[in-house]
């Protein structure tokens, strides 16, 4: 049924030119996919003759097919060449890019996401505050950003054990990890760490995490200027809670400068920013 209303919507398109224009405008990755899929269909199942007579199909399937390929250049998913041959294996067959990336990207990194994976290193991470500083620089770089060990949380307990590291030690590092916003996801291996690192780009990337989150039934007025504050670029409930702190109100923090803004401890300049062109219209003033 579905597929029967998409082939309808996808055809309907075709007679209104001004929907289709109105469409390709708007279009996200996984429509233009589609369209292209119902097109390159239509075109295999039309007859030698009537081709010819349906140069337009022709011209849009061109057209859309080269937003696709637009789409996916621009969205730079590459990772870095320093990482396990087992990781580039699979994340260049998933369609990233094997780069040199700087530090502070992380181990892979898109338009939207930065990803650091640890493995046999995230131990060490312990002890080396420069491998800590690494995952804050991520977040100046990317809207959003995460940490994944390739190893299950058994094995790094055990290897802290031969370390001579107390459990106790480990979960305090781990709870500091999750306090600063980067909650270790632990898994197993380096393939199932690859198709989650893929799935993760996918779901940001497309603005469709598919994934709902009720709001009370009756929110007070602070309960939605959290909520709104959360909204901003790179703002969790923990940097949300140390902005309104200072900023009580929405018009207050769309007022304020960047320079002010970046004062807040997690907010880098360029960070402040890009709330702020959030909050106000392009010639700056607050809407």
């Amino acid at each position: 049924m579905k597929g029967n209303q998409r082939k309808t919507r996808y055809g309907r398109l075709l007679d209104n030119r001004s929907d289709l224009i109105e469409f390709l405008d708007s279009a996200s990755l996984g429509q233009l996919l589609g369209f292209s899929r119902f097109l390159t269909v239509e075109l295999v199942e039309t007859d030698t003759q009537s081709l010819s007579e349906s140069p337009e199909k022709n011209q849009i399937l061109t057209l859309i097919n080269q937003m696709i390929l637009n789409e996916l250049h621009t969205r730079h998913r590459r990772v870095d060449h320093r990482e396990h041959r087992e990781m580039l294996t699979y994340l260049s067959e998933l369609g990233f890019e094997i780069v040199s990336l700087d530090t502070g990207k992380g181990d892979v990194s898109t338009r939207k996401v930065s990803i650091e994976r640890k493995e046999d290193d995230f131990l060490p991470s312990l002890f080396d505050g420069r491998r800590l500083k690494q995952l804050g620089a991520m977040r100046e770089e990317a809207e959003y950003s995460y940490l994944i060990v390739s190893k299950s949380y058994d094995a790094i307990r055990l290897g802290a054990r031969d370390r001579g590291v107390s459990e106790q030690t480990l979960i305090g590092f781990i709870a500091s990890l999750c306090a600063v916003g980067y909650p270790p996801v632990f898994i197993d291996n380096r393939h199932d760490a690859s198709l989650l690192v893929h799935k993760i780009v996918q779901k940001v990337e497309d603005d469709n995490p598919r994934l709902y989150v009720p709001r009370p039934k009756s929110p007070t007025p602070i309960e939605y200027r959290n909520a709104l504050v959360e909204g901003l670029p790179k703002v969790g409930a923990k940097l949300r809670r140390r902005i309104v702190a200072k900023y009580p109100t929405i018009l207050s923090l769309a007022q304020t400068t960047s320079e002010e803004l970046s004062s807040i401890e997690g907010i880098g300049l360029d960070t402040a920013n890009r709330i702020l062109s959030v909050l106000r219209d392009e010639n700056g003033v607050s809407a």
